[in-house]
């Protein structure tokens, strides 16, 4: 299947660079570990976060995105390993002591129950002490409470 974002990728550094926000409060905490980025694109946040000594798998739908994010790991010498994959199909959350998601979710109402399904899965299947990191952009109207 042909997934749009193969055609997005096509652009270097597509999302440009990660929030500083979110590279502070993970190069501020005091533990590092196994991380997954879930929508991890072309390795906007995992490139990072692997310098910072975090362990980064990433999982994509996208074929060019991860093959980007592996070439950049492979570059800097880093650890970081992507995957191609679909999210909603994902299990293996207990693996992880820190759990990512930037940008991941739009909760418009088409996608939202889908959405918040696979969250609440999530977290059930997220082993106690993990740590779960939700960024969401300020598009306006849809992240206002419903």
């Amino acid at each position: 299947m042909k997934i749009a974002y193969d055609k997005y990728y096509q652009t270097d550094g597509l999302f440009g660079e990660p929030y500083p926000e979110l590279i502070a409060f993970f190069a501020n905490y005091p533990e590092r570990g196994k991380l997954l980025d879930l929508g991890c694109g072309q390795g906007r946040d995992a490139i990072p976060l692997d310098r910072l000594g975090y362990e980064v798998t990433g999982i994509d739908q996208s074929k060019a995105g991860i093959e980007q994010m592996n070439e950049a790991a492979r570059r800097e010498k880093l650890k970081a390993a992507g995957i191609v994959a679909d999210i909603y199909e994902y299990d293996g959350f207990l693996a992880f002591d820190f759990i990512l998601l930037d940008s991941m979710f739009h909760f418009t109402k088409k996608d939202r129950e889908k959405e918040t399904g696979f969250i609440q899965r999530m977290i059930k299947s997220t082993r106690a002490g993990a740590v779960i990191v939700f960024c969401l952009q300020d598009n306006g109207k849809k992240n206002h409470p419903c």
